[in-house]
This record gives C-alpha cells, sequence and structure tokens, in this order.
C-alpha cells in the first residue's frame, strides 16, 4: 500500500480507502522484519484505530484537514501525552504530560499518530548506531547505517509505515538519514517549528524537522505545521512572512564548494555521482558556480568538538551525574567531556557564528540557494564501529553549519551506490526561501529520474 500524503488523499477522496484501512495495513506491518531497530515504542493498537474510525466519519472535512488520514511517526526525544520519551536512554524514560505543539497541530489537521522512533541517544550523532534499541535496519542494504540521528524516522518513511515522520535537526540528524534511505529530508531554519515538548540538543538552534518521500510532501506539511509559537522563547516574532516568500521569476542562481573544497573521504564513487548531479543541474539550465565554501565549514568544529556540545550538558548532564554509568559510552563522553570547554570559549563561538552571518549578508544577495553532497561517503556500520568519532564528523562535513547559521534545508535523493545505497544532495538557503528550496529539489530529482 502506498501511504504518501497524494496517493491517500486521492485514495480518500475516491472511496477507495478509509484512514481505518491504512491504520490497520500499517499496524500489521510494525513487527516485519523492515521494521527492525525502527521502533522504540508504538501507540497502542486500539488509540490508532480509534483515532482512525473517527476520521472515517469526517471524510467530509476532508478539505479542511490538509493532513486527513494521513500516518506519521515521532522521534523519541519529542513528546506525545501519555506516551513515554526515551531519547533512546531508557533509564532516562519519562511519560509525557504534554503533546509537543507541532505534533498536536499535526493530529488536529488530521494525521494519525503510530509510535516513537529510534534514534542516536540524545540526539548526539550522525550515525544512527548510538542507541540500546538497536539500529534502525537500512531499507537498501542492511549493512549500512541509516544515517542519525533521526534514524527510526527516516526508515519508517522509506519503508511506507510513515506517510511522513517527524525528525529533528541539530547538526545534520534531519539530512543525512534521508541520504543514506532515499527520501525527502525537510529542514526548515530555526524557529519555524516551536520547541515545546522535546529533549533538547542544542536548544539555541535545534528545529523538529519532517521525512517524506517526495519534496513538495515535505513543504505542504511544513506550511500546515510552521507558525509561531507565543510561549515559546525561541519563536521569532516575525515568522509569518516565511512561509509566503515566493521564489524569484529569473533563472535560479546556485552556488557550489569550489572543487578543492569538496570533500568525498576517499570514495571516487560518491565523488563521480555528485558530479552526476550537477550535470544534471546544468542540463536544466541550472547551473552551479564555484564559491568559497570555507566560511560554511568554519563553524562545524563548534558543533561536536567545541563549545555548543555544552548545550547537551544543560539537557541531559544532570541526568548523566546522577547515574553513573548510564548511557551509550560515546554519547556519555561528548556530552560530560564538554564540561573543559569555558564560558569565554561559548562566547569565541558565538561571535564566530556572528562573523560569519555577517560575512555571508552578499553572498546570500548573489545566490538563491547553496548546493552540497548531503553526506561525502556512504558507510557501513563496521566502518563506524572502527572510528565512530570520525565516521561521525565526516557525514557532519556538509551538514553541521546550517542551523547556526539560520538556514533552512532540503535533502533529496539522486542516484544509488554500487552497493545499493541511496545517494544525495542538499539545497540550503535562508529562512524565507523553504519554497524556493522545494521548488529547486523537485525540479533536480524531475531531471534525475528522466536521466
Amino acid at each position: 500500500m502506498d501511504v504518501s500524503p497524494g496517493s491517500l488523499r486521492a485514495a480518500y477522496r475516491s472511496g477507495a480507502l478509509k484512514p481505518s484501512d491504512v491504520a490497520a495495513h500499517v499496524l500489521s506491518r510494525l513487527s516485519g522484519a523492515d521494521q527492525s531497530g525502527v521502533w522504540i515504542s508504538t501507540a497502542h493498537p486500539d488509540n490508532v484505530m480509534t483515532a482512525a474510525r473517527a476520521l472515517d466519519a469526517r471524510i467530509d472535512e476532508i478539505d479542511r484537514l490538509p493532513l486527513y488520514g494521513l500516518i506519521f511517526s515521532v522521534k523519541d526525544c519529542i513528546d506525545v501525552a501519555g506516551e513515554q520519551t526515551t531519547s533512546a536512554c531508557p533509564e532516562f524514560a519519562y511519560l509525557a504530560k504534554d503533546t509537543s505543539p507541532v505534533v498536536a497541530d499535526a493530529i488536529a489537521a488530521g494525521a494519525i499518530y503510530v509510535g516513537k522512533t529510534n534514534m542516536d541517544q540524545f540526539a548526539t550523532g550522525l550515525v544512527g548506531v548510538r542507541s540500546p534499541y538497536g539500529i534502525a535496519r537500512n531499507p537498501h542494504n542492511p549493512d549500512y547505517i541509516p544515517g542519525g540521528s533521526s534514524s527510526g524516522a527516516a526508515v519508517s518513511v522509506a519503508t511506507g509505515t510513515s506517510s511522513f515522520a517527524f525528525g529533528t535537526d541539530t547538526g545534520g540528524s534531519g539530512r543525512v538519514p534521508a541520504s543514506y534511505c532515499g527520501v525527502t529530508g525537510f529542514k526548515p531554519a530555526p524557529g519555524a517549528f516551536s520547541q515545546r515538548g522535546m529533549v533538547y540538543a542544542c536548544r539555541s538552534f535545534d528545529t523538529i524537522s519532517l521525512y517524506t518521500r517526495e519534496p513538495r510532501d515535505g513543504y505542504e506539511i511544513y506550511r500546515v505545521l510552521a507558525r509561531r509559537d507565543a510561549d515559546d522563547c525561541f519563536s521569532p516574532l516575525d515568522f509569518p512572512g516565511w512561509a509566503e516568500q515566493r521564489p524569484p521569476a529569473r533563472r535560479f542562481r546556485i552556488a557550489m564548494p569550489r572543487l578543492d573544497q569538496l570533500r568525498f573521504f576517499g570514495n571516487p564513487e560518491t565523488e563521480s555521482l555528485f558530479g552526476d548531479g550537477l550535470r544534471r543541474l546544468r542540463q536544466i539550465d541550472m547551473p552551479a558556480a564555484p564559491v568559497d565554501f570555507s566560511p560554511f565549514t568554519s563553524i562545524n568544529d563548534l558543533m561536536f568538538f567545541g563549545p555548543f556540545l555544552a548545550e547537551r550538558d544543560v539537557s541531559v548532564g544532570a541526568f548523566l551525574d546522577a547515574n553513573p554509568g548510564v548511557g551509550v559510552k560515546i554519547v556519555r563522553d561528548l556530552v560530560l567531556g564538554s564540561r573543559t570547554l569555558s564560558a569565554a570559549d561559548a562566547y569565541r563561538a558565538l561571535y564566530k557564528v556572528k562573523e560569519v552571518q555577517h560575512a555571508l549578508r552578499d553572498f546570500w544577495q548573489d545566490h538563491d540557494a547553496l548546493i552540497v553532497p548531503t553526506v561525502g561517503t556512504v558507510l557501513s556500520i563496521d566502518d563506524v564501529a572502527r572510528d565512530p568519532l570520525t565516521a561521525n564528523f565526516n557525514n557532519g562535513y556538509y551538514t553541521n553549519y546550517a542551523n547556526p547559521l539560520g538556514l533552512a534545508a532540503v535533502a533529496v535523493p539522486h542516484a544509488v551506490t554500487g552497493a545499493g545505497v541511496p545517494y544525495g544532495v542538499t539545497f540550503l538557503a535562508p529562512a524565507g526561501r523553504e519554497r524556493l528550496l522545494t521548488d529547486l529539489a523537485c525540479a533536480f530529482m524531475g531531471a534525475a529520474a528522466q536521466a
């Protein structure tokens, strides 16, 4: 059964399917082999079917419920009232009293919640293997990682058990799994979605993100859910203009890193695949101009080897202190290791971000978007086990800078490696250009499909 948004809405309108049919189908799938390691918990089947049957009776309201009958999953660092939030640490688990405003808005718009998905513990990682709940099975090659930290969310969409999925993104967690799993990762600029009701990684620039099959679906769901939250101090006062900005009538002006700044970590295959993507852009009259990428990458070290890591200490450090030995060791060591950094280090990092944002003002006047590989290479589970820190940081080379710089991003697949693992690109731009990024991504994927 195709549970993508467009397919389901067409089937509901024609009477071919009811939400209860789809819910029953998805529930029957959750114990399948392809769901191994995907779910930390699932909603009680009776609750899922009750919600679905209530929607059956509201078919005449489908035009007023933009997410009518869509099945969705939630990364398990986001709260759903009455469900446990674990952040992939069973000892940390708590019963959520309230539902994240973003999740609540999705349910109010007609979507059906089905469960909480696996993740790198405390959203600390870009690999998807740092969880005591197992490794979400990469649906294309189980020897390879699913990407992290929103691993289960991406796999739930890739395997057809979710119409869309909520992930989170701090340093790339809403984009890296999209590449490994062959789906779209739609990451709005920080502030588009409320941050309330989640376990923070870096509260200063965390954002909930979306996984869908197609970029247009991600954008349409974003438009339904993006809003200012008056109770969230990180929600911008000037938000309403973001979702309404129109793409330019002229040809898109796209930038790419200079060739000497592209990194594929010794993998000639992924280098060639990215080159194929650039050629496809030229074929649709959207050539990418090489630019100096160093302002962007100058932010990267601040994420996992710098003072921004201390925000995770603010979030979960007291829990780790009170529970010696608890937690995945590499995650625990990273979080507690941030205490060696000083307040002066944190201010230097904040100054650095502001300096780069200032330096890029003319860049974003001259360019509509930046295209990069989503990841430089594809990593097997064994690759990560041999060198977990280097593997993780390499996965973030093209992603870490985005949220500190306030950028939106859409990650899409465009090729498959010889090992059968999808490989994709990401389009990035400042807040307010989410529709432009979607149009670019759709045009690019159309060109890839025709190749």
